[in-house]
């Protein structure tokens, strides 16, 4: 029993990392993926491996194609579109109701991961790109628990953990790094005035800013 569920976590534990990789764009949409490469990087056996990459094939990260191998997904302009479709409508609802709920704790943590975010200015290098990715899923994940609605929050999370998404800001400019960092200011602005309809427009635009970045090549 104990070895059984060593495995299984050893399994869990490998597809939090692959899932991770992908999402950071370590492995890009299209690249090849084998048990036995997987495991050599990471030192472990095959089993695991191959029960995560399953797992992420079920889980829409990765294609399985007969006689081919398993390739991290790559996304078709009209998929992009309807995730972010998706996210206008629930992250916009969310971020009104997170306008009523939030506490002054909630505030205080937005701001300081915001200045966070901000600390090397429009630094457009992988390394910081990667160090925003990271801090704006926090951002956004404050949001959702001021929200109070579990619901809502986990709809969202059914669209927003996708890779491409994730990638939004490997596709800014400088000018759309820094309006995405004002956009962030003015939600917490509009938190702390509690006011619904504000952060509501606030992140309807937000949302629009990243999904015209992530299609405007595909259109």
């Amino acid at each position: 029993m104990k070895g059984q569920n060593g495995a299984k976590s050893t399994a869990g534990e490998m597809y939090g990392t692959l899932k991770e990789r992908i999402i950071d764009g370590g492995f890009p949409p299209g690249m090849r993926l084998t048990e036995e490469g997987l495991a050599l990087e990471f030192g472990t056996s095959r089993t695991p491996v191959r029960e995560a990459m399953r797992l992420l094939v079920a889980d829409g990260f990765l294609d399985f194609k007969p006689n081919s191998g398993t390739f991290v997904r790559q996304w078709t302009a009209s998929e992009i579109c309807e995730i972010f479709d998706l996210r206008l409508l629930l992250e916009s609802e969310i971020a009104g109701l997170a306008a009523a709920h939030i506490s002054g704790d909630e505030i205080t943590e937005l701001r300081v991961l915001q200045d966070a975010i901000e600390e090397q200015g429009v630094d457009l290098s992988e390394e910081n790109l990667s160090r925003i990715s990271v801090l704006n899923r926090d951002f956004h994940r404050v949001i959702g628990v001021a929200s109070r609605n579990l619901r809502l929050v986990a709809m969202l999370n059914n669209a927003i953990e996708v890779p491409i998404v994730q990638r939004t800001f490997r596709r800014y400019g400088a000018m759309q790094l820094q309006r995405s960092f004002h956009h962030h200011r003015e939600l917490i602005d509009a938190f702390a005035a509690h006011d619904g309809m504000w952060a509501r427009s606030v992140m309807h635009c937000h949302i629009n800013t990243a999904r015209n970045a992530m299609t405007r090549d595909t259109q």
